[in-house]
């Protein structure tokens, strides 16, 4: 009997203890699928609030590395140290931070509580010099990005150091070298101070040019250097060397730089790549314009017709309704880019461009360019011109059939602009003058006088403001003698938007275009950067053409966009003529800078 009970009771165990495992097992099962669930959980979205703008910004910036994975225990601490580096380098070091998981662990909160933001309160810049002080670097310092009593920025302090290393190596300081740069912080007095001192050592001078083969433009190489031997460096030289050589007609290729390496003495070697090209060279283009239609390009150029670096350039152009050929052979005489004799030849036909006159114009002409103490391109000519015109309506004296002048003149071109195929800053100006006379050769006497001058400015990167004036007079007896291509006519795409080419002039009893002796036309544009390469612009141009007195002004305005490119804006404009009964509306497209 006791064994049976001893055996019954054991087989009870037995069954209580397999449901218990079972119990256990299934537990646990649901406990590691609960864990596993719960791992596979990603941090998705950042809600971060107390602080806004930049600061925000910083903030999630600083937090991006903990998406798209498990935010664990442990990251806690990090993500609170991260948040406030992001806050101090905005000036916030006495911060409270909330870190909470919602959302079943998909979304961090960060609560942020910001006190008093730290200001600059001493700047201490130092740049100790071996010799004479350097106006340029003295300036800078003045004019850092940071300010006593601004709010403490971290990337500004980085900034003026990055300032004061770039204008020390642009300006020749190879050797210079950091003592001490520090941001110091003092949270329980609220506040921040900078030191920064630097020994800039010696200013470096130019060495000699050393050049990658035996080119055949040495000679024109060196002249073209912007610098003398032992003439304190500047890397701005430099830049405008490159563009020098980039500008003649012999090298394919360019590369100037120091030679750092290999400086001693104070002086550093400049070292000139250059590669020429071929024997002929030949480009393809082409474009299209609102004022003459679509329009192909082709260029030869020969750049060594002879040892003295002499070079021959044709061009063809055609259009819609224009289409030129010219030529041109240029003698270098110290200068290839602006001191040269040039000979030139060309033909041009023009198809109904203004209403329905057909011209058909031959020329030859003898240049002489040089460059003025001043930088002014001055160019001397005289030019030997042959001129048929028709027109569909024959009206008595005012279209003589054929023109012969012989026209002795001089111009003077000045340019400067900042920011290549992308101006930001620039100055443009033109003045020419050139006379006929019966007595030579020419059909009528005449002093015809050009002037143009065109501004671009621009504030904070994103505004940018162009304004263009261009005069012209005509001085002659009769002016119905004067050939039709030197008569003035305004409107079109570069003149008075809103109008169409060359529409503006006086006009005869039948209202046909017969040109005049006097313009003016003036333009004002603004321009505003909304996206990195897009521009909304406004403008108003004016202008008139007359006769006698300026009176019968034409005004257009409208709107535009910009479309930048490396090669430069793409400009579309949309404008209306605002002077006139009957309102017209033109639409241009123009590719390339204002300047």
């Amino acid at each position: 009997m006791l064994v049976l009970l001893f055996n019954y009771k054991i087989r009870a165990f037995n069954q209580v203890s397999k449901r218990l495992f079972g119990c256990i097992f299934l537990v646990a099962a649901l406990w590691s699928h609960f864990l596993n669930a719960q791992t596979n959980v990603q941090l998705e979205t950042l809600k971060i609030q107390g602080v806004e703008g930049a600061v925000a910004q910083n903030v999630s910036g600083f937090l991006q590395p903990f998406l798209k994975r498990r935010f664990s225990v442990a990251d806690h601490a990090i993500a609170r140290k991260d948040v406030e580096s992001a806050l101090q380098a905005f000036g916030y070091y006495n911060s409270k931070i909330e870190l909470t998981l919602t959302d079943h662990q998909q979304t961090l909160q960060v609560d942020i509580a910001v006190q008093e933001r730290l200001k600059w309160n001493a700047i201490d810049i130092d740049v100790l010099m071996r010799s004479e002080a350097d106006p340029f670097i003295d300036e800078l310092v003045l004019n850092v990005p940071i300010k006593l009593d601004d709010p403490v920025r971290h990337d500004l302090y980085q900034k003026t150091k990055a300032q004061l290393e770039s204008a020390l190596l642009a300006r020749g300081y190879f050797d210079f070298r950091w003592i001490d740069s520090q941001l110091r912080v003092n949270k329980k007095r609220q506040q921040a101070s900078v030191v920064l001192r630097i020994e800039a050592g010696v200013r470096y001078r130019f060495g000699g040019i050393v050049m990658n083969t035996d080119v055949k433009a040495k000679t024109y190489i060196r002249q073209l250097a912007p610098f003398q031997y032992n003439a304190f460096y500047q890397a701005d030289l430099l830049s405008d060397f490159n563009l020098s050589l980039n500008a003649t007609p012999y090298f394919s290729a360019i590369k100037v730089y120091p030679l750092l390496k290999e400086r001693e003495n104070g002086l550093v070697p400049i070292r000139v790549d250059v590669y020429e090209k071929p024997a002929n060279s030949y480009e393809v283009g082409g474009g299209y314009s609102t004022d003459l239609g679509a329009r192909g390009r082709f260029k030869w150029s020969k750049p060594w017709v002879s040892e003295q670096g002499h070079f021959i350039e044709s061009n063809l152009s055609l259009s819609e309704q224009q289409q030129d050929i010219t030529a041109s052979y240029t003698i270098p005489v110290s200068n290839p880019n602006d001191d040269v004799w040039r000979v030139l030849g060309g033909y041009q036909f023009q198809d109904q461009v203004t209403d329905n006159v057909e011209t058909k114009i031959w020329n030859i002409q003898l240049q002489r360019q040089w460059l003025t103490d001043d930088d002014w391109v001055r160019t001397a000519f005289i030019k030997r011109e042959h001129q048929t015109t028709q027109r569909g309506v024959a009206v008595d004296n005012l279209w003589p059939e054929k023109t012969e002048m012989l026209l002795p003149g001089v111009s003077y071109a000045k340019k400067h602009s900042k920011g290549g195929a992308l101006p930001y800053w620039g100055n443009e100006q033109l003045f020419s003058v050139e006379v006929a006379s019966k007595a030579l050769i020419s059909s009528t006497s005449l002093v015809k006088v050009n002037w143009k001058n065109a501004w671009l400015r621009s504030y904070k990167a994103r505004h940018l403001f162009f304004a263009r004036v261009d005069l012209g007079a005509i001085i002659a007896d009769e002016i119905e003698a004067v050939p039709f291509n030197m008569r003035f006519f305004a409107g079109g795409d570069q003149s008075i938007r809103g109008f169409a080419y060359q529409s503006v002039a006086p006009r005869d009893e039948q209202g046909e275009l017969l040109g005049g002796k006097y313009m003016v036309t003036t333009a004002a544009e603004y321009n505003y950067q909304f996206l990195p390469n897009w521009r909304a612009a406004v403008f108003i141009d004016a202008g008139a053409v007359d006769n006698k007195a300026l009176s019968d002004w034409s005004v257009g305005g409208g709107f535009g966009i910009r479309y930048i490119t490396p090669i430069g804006p793409i400009r579309l404009d949309h404008a209306w003529g605002l002077s006139k009964a009957s309102k017209s509306t033109r639409l241009s497209i123009v590719i390339g800078p204002e300047i």
